[in-house]
């Protein structure tokens, strides 16, 4: 009797515990971008995902407020995106791919890139990137 309620035991926790981390559906994604005198640079992000033939979908413009901008969005499972920075004259300071291929989306929480620029030539100087992920 006693093995019988151990064994029911184990088999009710096993069917209503809780998992100890949800995935999150989207994940917060987030620039800053300064010149590097410590101004802010004034512009446009895109967040396009590539296509094998054509141009990027485009999934989110954002504008840059005092250098920094942040979207939240689902990120799918082994996909390319394309991230571009234009300045307020249509100047493309940087484009650059990310991908999901090596993570699970789903445990993503954030992801963060500082960058700063010289602004004698508009070259990139710098870049930290910072993620958060949950497991």
């Amino acid at each position: 009797m006693k093995n019988y309620l151990v064994a029911v035991f184990l088999c009710l926790i096993s069917i209503f515990a809780l998992p100890a981390r949800p995935q999150t559906s989207s994940t917060d994604l987030v620039m800053a971008a300064h010149w590097d005198d410590s101004t802010a640079i004034q512009g446009t992000v895109t967040l396009g995902q590539l296509n094998a033939s054509g141009p990027d979908t485009v999934i989110a413009t954002k504008t840059l407020f005092n250098g920094h901008t942040n979207v939240y969005e689902p990120l799918g499972a082994s996909t390319m995106y394309n991230i571009t920075l234009l300045t307020t004259t249509n100047t493309q300071l940087v484009k650059f791919p990310i991908t999901t291929a090596m993570i699970s989306p789903g445990n993503l929480q954030r992801a963060e890139i500082d960058l700063v620029f010289r602004k004698a030539d508009n070259s990139l100087k710098s870049a930290e990137i910072k993620v958060a992920m949950a497991f």
